[in-house]
Formats: C-alpha cells, structure tokens, sequence
C-alpha cells in the first residue's frame, strides 16, 4: 500500500494542486519559500500519528489567492493504491463512481475536510434556492461566519478530485454564481465516509525528520528526541531484578552524595543563616539532598550521547563538539532506526518524510543518503533545494514545486513522456544541469562560447546577473536540444525555455552551384544547408508548444558578437594575445572591413585557431558597459525571464546610468550624472523608467522595455 497521489484545495502556499507519487523513493524540489514544508505538514495530518487528531486552522492557512476565505473549504486527499485485505485498509477502499454499494478495494482515499459547519451550509443551499438572491446577499453571509463556524472532518472512500475546479464549484460551491449543494445530501460517494471506531494515522507507521538546523535542541526535547524514544522502547526488555538493583544502587549514591561532610556543612550554613536573620521561630528547616532519579524510565532519560570524527577513533566528546554535519547526520540516523522500531509493529503501510536532507550535510554524503534509502517496502518523501539530490532522483518520482503569486504551482516533469524519454532526461541531468529545474526561466545553448560569454553581456552590460533574472543557463554540449527541451510543456514544467542556435547563412555569397564552388564555398554552402534544415525541424518541433522558442544568429554566435558592432572587443583581445605589431594591424584591418565575408571569416578563423571556448573566455575579459548584446540574445533573455518588473528594470536604469558616467562612446553628449539625479529624483518607479527611455531611446535597456511591452 502506498501513496498515489496527494491534492490539496486552498491550504497555504496552494490553492489547487495534485501530485502524483510511486513507490519507493519520491523527491519534491523547489526553491526556498515554494511550500516544501506546508506540503509535508499536509501529507501529515492525514498520516502522522503523532500529529493532533483535532486539527486547528486558522485564517490564515487558507491560500491567499482565493480572496475571501469565508465560506471556503481547506481539503486535503491521499489516494492510496495496492490496498491489502485487512480490515483497517479495506476501511478506506474507494466507492465506484455512482455506486455506493460497488467497492474498487485496490484503491483507496483518505480525506481532510474544514468547512462550514451544516447549519451554515445550509443558510448557502437556502441562498442559492432564491432566485432573487444577489451579491451582496451573499455577502452579508459570508461577513458573518468566523472559524467558530468551522469543523474538521476526515473521511474515507470519496471519488471526487476537489482540486479540479469543476468538481469544487460543483460539491463545494460557486462563489460567482452563488451556487451551493444541499448539505442534508450526504453524497458519501462524493465526500466519503466519516470513519467511526477506527484512527486511520494510527495505522500507518511515519516518520518525520525536520529540516536538520538544531540537532543539540531537537535531542534534548522530551517529545521528539529520537534517541529518547529508542531507549523507552528498549526500556520494557530490562529485567525487573536487573531495574530493581540499578534503582538501589542509584538510592545508595543519592545518600552517600546528600551525606558528604562538604553537603552537610554548606547545608547547616544555610540553616544556620536563615535563622540569624528571622529567628528560630519561623525559619524553614533547609537540607541538601541528591536528586538522581531512581525510575529507570528518567534514568533513560538522562543518557547523552557521545560521538567522535570517524578520524579521530581515541576522542569521543558531546554532540556539540561534532561538526554540525556530522550532527545533523547523527540525527537522520536516528530518525531511520526509530522508523524500523515503528514499522516491526506490522502497520498497514510504512512512510518517511525527510525535510531538506541537504541542510549542512556534505554533497558526497547527499548522494550516498539518498541511493540508500530506496526501499520497496517503505514509501520515502524527500524535500529538497539541492541540485546534487535531484540529479541522482528519478524524474518519473519527482514533482517541482514553482512559487506564482500568492500560490505554488506544481510541475511533473515525467508527465506523458515515454520510457524512453524519461531514460534520456535521467541520463541527462546531472548536477550542473538539474539547475534548470529551479530556475524561472532557462536558456539552452549548444556551445561553450555562449554558455561563457552570455552571462559575462548580461552582467556587465545589464548590471544583474542571470541567477537574479532566475534564469538557467544550460550548454547542452553535443546532445540535441530536443532532449531537455521536452521538460517544458504544458503536461509538465510550465516555464518559458529559450533556445539559442545559429542559422548559419553564409557569409560569402555562394555561386550557383552549376558553376561549382571553391572548398571554402563548399564548406559555407555544406553549412548553410545544415543550418536550414536544422530551422526547419526546430520551428516544427516547437510550433505547438508555447513554452518553447528558439532563437538564431544569423551567421555563428562569433560572426553575429562582432556584427553588432563589437569589433573593439575583439581587437582589444588579438592586441593581448598577438606580440609582433604587423599581425595585431593586419587582423585588426581585416576585422574593420565592412564586408562580413572578410570580417566574418577572420573572427571564425580567431575562434578556431584559440578555440572557441578559450576565444570566448579571452573576449569576455574585454567586455564592459558598452559592448552590444545582440538582438536575437536579448529576444531569448526576455522570453525566458519572468523577473523583469519595475524594480529590476529600475535598478538596471540606474547602473547603466552610472556605469555611463565614467564609459561612454566619444560622440555621446550626454550628461549622465543629472541623468542618474532625475532617475533617484523621480515619485514612482514607473516615472524612472519611461524618463530613462525618453533620454535613451537607442540604448540596450530601452529595447529591452520594448521587448517586454512588445
């Protein structure tokens, strides 16, 4: 038995999300703030034990997203697959849809519901029963409910999917048309079936190992501390005699501590002292006694544990002397052998929820980590942010939390892809690449000399760098775009991916081909054809996907970098490499030529002889403020980014401002420090920004705005 899917209805960071899982090992990714956590806490209220039966909501655990809360529902679903015969599973298992008698006991739901109470719900039916109710009718009913006007109710068995839109407007309500179902209509086929007699929570054995900060605390908590609880259970295999003579033992020690000469004699100075300042008559009798606890459980209780570096056999110390990853390992450990002990209790199925393992544990020990804990008869949940766990995870068991606004979108990146395909994407993602899975937007580049020199242009001409835009930037190397271009889809990741290839038109004008060409004709023709044809299957390949674009130098990455008028930057790296004089003027003349099948060819001849990663790494030492980036660059940078709003625009105005201040071409006029003052000195962000554009029209922020707005 295991978990198959989780939907949530407006709890927290999610207003309507399911989320499909396997068996075995499941991996949530995201970044910080997307709702790891709450999606953890979800899951365990309806399968943690020792969570609350009785659980308390509160206004704001309701999405934000949806408005209004009152008169909402919070719904939290497990379906369950691979149900056994027990009593307790068969308890949960599924009513076939319009059947109530009819049972599909390999599947079943367990469900979480807080929502008006009946008597409100019934006041909604009532309303919605008028055909003159209005609005504001509406309104003024839902002003009146508070949270007292709420229940919490978990039932087995239901059918319906509330995340889907439809069925909550349907079975919950429809807020816009005042719409709301009878609620004296039980519809258990719908809701399920109040469970009566049985705690489905404590049927499961689950575990729960918290984001891993404060190992000391956590180990000193009389409720969650690990070792604690193994040691209570080990407590009941403690022979009577062998309690009773431990208990004598630590009686003795307690008289033979209160009776040393050293205690008596503090002790009479006490006495002694109250007496001499009230009197005989009401001063208190004082004696000092030692307090070591006799019950072995508190014995227990007082046990520590000692650790020590595994290089360092001799020296064992207390936990805080340990690094804080060798702690934080420690208690994971523990964590793991306290789930065994639970799952020996023959539960009806076994989970374990790991909360950001990566938090202070070294990357080797993140992969080792996670291969061990596959395990076929125990479903596992891992947390994460760390690009290291997530390239050893299985993309078919993984689901990517996404933050939007006032709510978390969730992606399945395996989501109607063939085997085969999910095997090139697992293959693929290693973990440099699995970044993408992160970011906001990602930008594909097939060679080194992009993947080195886009992020110099955008730094240093824009002021920010990628990572602040949320972009990944992904050299695919040799492997087709294709491949990870897949991931972005409307089945599965929603974010925008720009690719970036050449088109490789000719720089020469080529003949016709009845006269015959030269070899290097030859060469450029050879290469044209392949630029054409690999056009046309990219734009067919990316015509039905809104989530895919690619974008093309005309010529090469090379060819294009110096046609948008950024010769300087590569005569500034020929003078660095190049010592005799005559060769720095004879390319620095070819590079000015007007003419790109000579200009062209001498950069595509400079990029060969150094290579084009090491060329790119050399011109990227010469790039500054005022380099341009070319347009088809600047096209896929605005396609892929969803984080140009005002305040990133505004800060990239003000660099490029000040940056002007002190590198500008010798025509410009243009005074750039009153420039940055009226930026700084403008009442909105808004204003800044169009001012910057009226004093700038040709500069590369103001296309990039024009872009944005296009």
């Amino acid at each position: 038995m295991y978990i198959s899917k989780l939907s949530i209805r407006n709890f927290r960071n999610f207003r309507n999300v399911s989320l499909n899982f396997n068996k075995g090992v499941n991996t949530i990714i995201g970044e910080n703030g997307c709702g790891k956590t709450n999606l953890f806490h979800a899951i365990r209220i309806l399968v943690d034990e020792s969570m609350p039966r009785i659980t308390k909501l509160y206004e704001s655990d309701f999405n934000r997203s949806i408005g209004e809360w009152a008169g909402n529902w919070i719904i939290i679903q497990i379906e369950f697959k691979e149900l056994d015969s027990s009593e307790e599973a068969q308890s949960i298992a599924m009513h076939k849809v319009g059947t109530v008698d009819d049972f599909d006991n390999s599947k079943g739901t367990y469900s979480m519901f807080f929502r008006p109470r009946i008597d409100i719900r019934r006041i909604l039916f009532e309303l919605s029963e008028d055909l003159n109710a209005s609005k504001e009718d509406l309104e003024k009913v839902l002003a009146g409910i508070s949270l007292n006007d709420y229940e919490t109710v978990f039932a087995g068995r239901g059918n319906v999917d509330f995340s889907d839109d439809t069925s909550y407007s349907k079975y919950v309500g429809d807020f816009d048309s005042i719409i709301f179902p009878d609620p004296d209509n039980e519809q258990t086929d719908v809701y399920g079936v109040k469970m009566y007699g049985i705690s489905i929570p404590n049927e499961f054995a689950c575990t729960f190992a918290k984001a891993l900060r404060d190992v000391e605390s956590d180990l000193r908590s009389y409720r969650d501390n690990p070792l604690l609880n193994l040691l209570r259970d080990k407590e009941k295999n403690i022979s009577i005699d062998k309690k009773v003579e431990i208990e004598e033992q630590v009686t003795v020690l307690n008289n033979n501590i209160s009776n040393l000469d050293e205690v008596k004699a503090v002790s009479t100075g006490i006495s002694q002292s109250i007496k001499e300042t009230v009197g005989e008559t009401y001063a208190p009798n004082v004696n000092i006694k030692s307090e070591l606890p006799a019950e072995m459980e508190k014995l227990l209780q007082s046990l520590k544990l000692w650790v020590g570096d595994s290089d360092e056999e001799d020296h064992e110390g207390r936990l805080w002397e340990l690094s804080l990853g060798g702690a934080n390992l420690i208690y994971l450990s523990l964590k793991l052998l306290e789930f065994e002990k639970i799952k020996k209790e023959n539960k009806i199925a076994n989970f374990i929820l790991i909360e950001e393992p990566e938090a202070h544990i070294h990357t080797h020990i993140q992969k080792t980590l996670f291969q061990k804990l596959d395990n076929q008869k125990t479903q596992i949940f891992i947390s994460t942010h760390s690009t290291h766990i997530s390239s050893v995870s299985a993309i078919g068991s993984m689901n990517i939390l996404g933050k939007g606004r006032k709510r978390t979108e969730v992606y399945d990146p395996a989501n109607n892809l063939d085997d085969k395909n999910v095997i090139k994407l697992e293959r693929y993602l290693d973990a440099n690449r699995t970044n993408l899975l992160f970011a906001k937007g990602v930008i594909l580049v097939e060679g080194d000399a992009e993947h080195i020199l886009i992020p110099t242009l955008i730094k240093k001409v824009l002021g920010v760098t990628l990572d602040e835009l949320g972009i990944s930037l992904i050299n695919i190397g040799s492997t087709g775009f294709e491949n990870l271009a897949q991931l972005f889809h409307e089945d599965r990741v929603k974010r925008n991916c720009s690719i970036l290839t050449d088109n490789d038109i000719s720089i020469v004008e080529l003949p016709d081909p009845l006269i015959g060409d030269s070899e290097y004709e030859k060469s450029c023709r050879q290469s044209e054809i392949s630029g054409k044809l690999r056009k046309e299957k990219l734009d067919e390949y990316c015509k039905e996907n809104i989530f895919v674009k690619p974008f093309y130098a005309k010529h090469t990455f090379e060819v294009d970098f110096l046609m948008a008028d950024n010769t300087v930057e590569i005569i500034s790296t020929v003078e660095k490499e190049y010592k005799k004089d005559v060769d720095k003027k004879r390319i620095e003349k070819l590079l000015k030529d007007k003419d790109i099948a000579i200009s062209g060819k001498e950069v595509l001849r400079l990029a060969e002889k150094f290579g084009k990663g090491w060329f790119a790494i050399m011109v990227s030492e010469n790039i500054d403020n005022i380099t341009i980036i070319p347009d088809y660059i600047l096209d896929a940078i605005v396609f892929s980014c969803h984080n140009f709003n005002n305040g990133t625009l505004l800060s990239i105005a003000r660099y490029r401002a000040k940056s002007l201040i002190d590198r500008h071409f010798s025509d410009d006029n243009t005074d750039y420090e009153n420039l940055l003052k009226e930026l700084n000195s403008c009442g909105t962000q808004s204003e800044a920004i169009q001012y910057f554009k009226s004093k700038l029209p040709d500069d590369v922020l103001t296309k990039l705005i024009d872009r944005i707005n296009a």
